[in-house]
């Protein structure tokens, strides 16, 4: 790494697009210690962040300098030798004040003395410093200008520009000539090292950034990315998979970007037998110190460092494109297009997915995925790993593990708890021959009784007071389909035989099964009927079961429709008179038939109170009794492969 140069110097020498000498005083006399020449370029690399500032940061900086000169801080760049600098840090604060120069300047030119600003370019927005002339007027808004807009930051300066150009301080002449006074008076640290290669640049941007005010972990991962990608390739895998986090923002999926990227490489790394016993954290940083052949790599080392291998890193990103970009299309896709088809077809007729199977696959694939839970998700990455990428990944067996994925999923939400992730970790570090059979091991782990305690079932419903009803509503249509169809057999997964149709219909005919708040009904004002009499329930009361996992069963919107918000009794006694076509739902109706609740008839205040009484002190009780039940019943139905016929 090159020497250091450290000076205090003015916005106005800084900024101004001019030969400036920047000196600093020795024994009485000054030194010239930095010649800046006209025309020089401020440049920020692409391994640097989009902008983040918001229009509140704008806001204070402006208020901060208006009433008199500021210092902003250390500004690091990287000089090159050709009247280059690289920004390494402070990209935010040069950029915004690029931004108002040249509002001061469209505004005030010829009326104020106005500094003119230096070029700005910005390597992921190459278009950058042409929009800014042109006053982010989206008539030149090119398809040049969108397609150079890698990391989709066009309209976030556009709301900064439109902030700037609207403020007092900029649009009034008097206050704006005393604001461009103070801020040309305003000074930096101004922090130099001189380097040719790209690569010393980043690493000076990582050490500055690990050892000082931190970075948020993308932006140090995407650092190391870039430190040795002496092409272009990398760089382009990386916009494209923000490009397709940017629509998963978007779409019905929550998968935010670092998670892809951790749960990617927890499925891929673990294959090669290098990296057994190396575990990184969330921050991509060793978690303890890993020896690998004579090298002791120490705690806190970026695991990209450790890898130091970007032709790898290069395929990583290529295939999680592939994978992301897949999961993307199947969440936006309500029926199955050639694209995802393509994905599921074997060459072999007979290895071949059946229509009507492949849509089954399709409908479980999009739950998972628009589940807020993201943990699981990472199977899927797994799944589609092997599918894309594996050895004859799309055979028959192969893509109907699916089913294992599915089923993990919703009991992993039932009995998730402080160690569902090591849980989770242990399945998708496995090699291609073992994570089924792991998978299925847990699978069987949540299926003893020990793993129905008060404690468990009691969490569940307090989860329903957070959750919001769509996730419960997945959640338990989830739970219904696998006890009505799912059978777990000789350390398998599949569906009941012939029962693929059936299943089909279950869950895309809302017609024939609409889904009903049951025990307490979802209605405006909070109010059941009993015995013909209303009852508003209490909202901690309300609030607390009626999105609950167990709230619901499915049945035909006629019946429906006639259920009402009645008293959980009165349900019961008139869907008794209807043959129920989902098991799952006779199976609830059946328990909570069970547990006998009923009140002497009597009205007045009398009714009420013992009403109130039943909610505060019976209810929770006959709640876990209620579940405890249905879930032994769940669990004996689903490993005993018991159809009622």
């Amino acid at each position: 790494m090159a020497e250091l140069l450290g000076i205090i110097t003015s916005i106005k020498k800084f900024m101004s697009n001019s030969n400036e000498k920047i000196y600093f005083p020795l024994n009485g006399e000054k030194k010239e210690a930095l010649s800046l020449e006209k025309d020089r370029i401020y440049n920020i690399p692409d391994f640097q962040r989009e902008i983040r500032w918001s229009c509140d940061n704008v806001a204070m900086l402006i208020e901060d300098i208006k009433t008199k000169p500021r210092f902003l801080g250390n500004i690091i760049l990287t000089k090159h030798f050709d009247n280059s600098f690289s920004i390494i840090d402070g990209q935010q604060r040069i950029t915004v004040l690029t931004m108002i120069l040249n509002a001061i300047k469209k505004r005030h030119c010829g009326e104020i003395d106005i500094i003119e600003p230096c070029e700005l370019s910005i390597e992921s927005f190459s278009q950058f410093q042409n929009v800014l002339e042109k006053g982010f007027d989206s008539e030149f808004y090119t398809k040049e200008v969108i397609e150079s807009d890698k990391l989709k930051q066009l309209y976030n300066y556009e709301e900064l520009w439109r902030f700037i150009t609207g403020a007092e301080e900029i649009q009034n002449k008097r206050k704006a000539k005393n604001f461009l006074e103070n801020l040309g008076e305003s000074t930096f640290n101004l922090i130099i090292n001189e380097a040719e290669n790209v690569g010393e640049g980043i690493r000076y941007f990582i050490d500055v950034n690990l050892k000082g005010k931190q970075l948020d972990t993308e932006d140090i991962f995407k650092s190391y990315l870039f430190k040795n990608d002496s092409g272009q390739e990398i760089r382009k895998q990386w916009y494209l998979l923000k490009s397709t986090v940017k629509e998963i923002e978007i779409s019905k999926m929550d998968y935010p970007l670092l998670k892809l990227l951790e749960h990617y490489l927890l499925c891929d790394l673990y294959r090669n037998d290098r990296y057994r016993g190396m575990e990184f954290g969330t921050d991509f940083l060793l978690k303890k110190p890993f020896k690998e052949n004579d090298i002791t790599h120490r705690a806190g080392t970026h695991l990209i460092e450790l890898i130091d291998d970007n032709q790898y890193m290069r395929r990583i990103l290529e295939r999680l494109n592939e994978v992301s970009h897949l999961m993307l299309i199947i969440v936006k896709s309500d029926s199955l297009t050639e694209e995802i088809k393509k994905v599921f077809m074997h060459a072999d007729k007979k290895e071949q997915i059946d229509i009507i199977e492949l849509k089954v696959i399709h409908n479980i694939i999009g739950k998972i995925l628009k589940d807020s839970k993201i943990l699981p998700k990472a199977l899927l990455i797994k799944y589609f790993n092997i599918l894309l990428y594996g050895d004859d990944g799309k055979k028959k067996i192969n893509i109907q593990k699916i089913y294992g994925i599915y089923m993990f999923t919703v009991l992993f939400t039932i009995f998730e708890n402080k160690k569902s992730t090591e849980v989770l970790l242990h399945i998708i570090k496995a090699n291609e021959e073992d994570w089924y059979k792991e998978l299925v091991n847990q699978i069987n782990n949540y299926f003893s009784n020990d793993k129905i305690t008060d404690a468990r079932l009691l969490a569940q419903y307090k989860l329903g007071q957070n959750e919001e009803e769509e996730n419960q509503r997945f959640r338990c249509k989830s739970l219904a389909t696998i006890y009505n169809f799912f059978v777990n057999q000789n350390g398998k997964v599949s569906i009941r035989k012939g029962k693929m149709n059936d299943l089909y219909k279950f869950i895309t005919d809302d017609e024939a099964f609409s889904i009903e708040h049951f025990i307490i009904s979802e209605t405006r004002n909070k109010i059941i009927l009993v015995e013909g009499k209303e009852y508003i329930i209490e909202k901690s009361i309300y609030k607390r079961y009626v999105n609950n996992f167990f709230n619901f069963i499915f049945v035909s919107r006629k019946i429906n429709s006639c259920l009402g918000n009645n008293w959980l009794p009165k349900k019961i006694e008139y869907i008794k008179q209807f043959d129920i076509s989902c098991e799952y739902s006779k199976m609830i109706i059946e328990k909570l038939n069970g547990l006998k609740i009923e009140f002497e008839k009597r009205g007045g205040d009398g009714y009420k109170d013992k009403l109130d009484l039943f909610f505060a002190r019976e209810y929770k009780e006959k709640y876990i009794e209620y579940t405890r039940s249905a879930l032994s019943d769940i669990i004996t139905r689903i490993n005993e492969g018991i159809m009622k016929d």
